[in-house]
């Protein structure tokens, strides 16, 4: 993006982040000489207020010998330590043993989210062309973030910042630093401008947003959030934009996009689903309240 900046204003931006927002701690188990299991515990930007995110993993050959309890119990050690009484973890929803395993350590299910894949080497925009002119006709116009000067560019962050509190999964969370959208949209590690797309009425007023990172060695579209503000919603405007998102990461000869969404989100999910997304195995978020 170009982004001029100082020494002062990223120590300002590293304060705006409360100390769990700078947790990561990793563990490993070796045996043999080989890394046969792992344990995270970190911040993530989608979890409640107060909940720090905490992953176990062990080779499937080592389960069943107490591997998995001893990095548990490490994380629950780190926890206590640092005072974060309550955990997060994600758990595929195909995956039962895993399930049963973090219920027995007093994790419940706190939601639930849907993996979804488009295949845009097969996709056919043809299908929407009735859709697209309804956008002309409406006078909606399309712009993106390349060239963009750093006001207009705060301007569409704190737009993303509003529209993440209206989302199932960030609904009464406080709303995000702009820092913390910056990460999310990857602005500071592999900024791509012209997929921060932002769709604009007949006089100028913003009216949505979508916005795409690229992911799994530069062969996915992800797609980060596809919002639309209040007073323009009911227009069909979620689909134009997801339209938007598709026609930019074919034109940068990308096979494939990925999405995720909170399983309340029954807009979204109608739209990835008249667009042609398949489902993928989804993934439970636990809670465990206390350490």
């Amino acid at each position: 993006m170009g982004r001029q900046t100082t020494a002062g204003a990223l120590l300002a931006e590293d304060q705006e982040r409360s100390a769990a927002q700078q947790v990561n701690r990793r563990w490993v188990a070796e045996a043999g000489g080989q890394v046969v299991g792992i344990a995270h515990l970190f911040f993530f930007a989608f979890n409640s207020p107060g909940f720090l995110s905490a992953h176990v993993m062990v080779a499937p050959e080592q389960r069943g010998w107490g591997m998995g309890g001893a990095l548990w119990q490490t994380i629950q050690t780190e926890s206590g330590r640092l005072g974060a009484s309550n955990l997060s973890t994600g758990v595929s929803d195909t995956d039962a043993d895993s399930l049963a395993w973090a219920a027995r350590r007093g994790f419940v299910q706190h939601l639930h989210r849907f993996s979804s894949s488009l295949d845009l080497t097969a996709f056919d925009e043809t299908r929407f062309q009735a859709d697209s002119e309804r956008a002309v006709a409406q006078g909606i116009t399309f712009t993106d973030m390349a060239g963009a000067d750093e006001t207009t560019l705060d301007r569409y962050l704190n737009f993303v910042a509003d529209r993440l509190t209206e989302t199932p999964d960030l609904a009464g969370h406080p709303r995000w630093p702009l820092a913390q959208v910056r990460e999310i949209l990857r602005l500071n590690s592999d900024p791509r401008p012209e997929w921060l797309v932002l769709a604009r009425g007949p006089d100028g007023e913003w009216l949505g947003l979508t916005a795409m990172v690229l992911v799994f060695g530069g062969h996915v579209a992800y797609n980060e959030l596809t919002a639309v503000h209040p007073s323009a919603r009911v227009r069909g405007l979620a689909l134009l934009l997801k339209l938007e998102a598709i026609r930019r990461a074919r034109a940068a000869a990308i096979g494939t996009m990925r999405t995720n969404n909170h399983s309340q989100n029954a807009p979204m999910l109608a739209v990835n689903k008249r667009l042609g997304f398949v489902a993928l195995p989804g993934q439970f978020q636990l809670h465990r309240r206390g350490v």
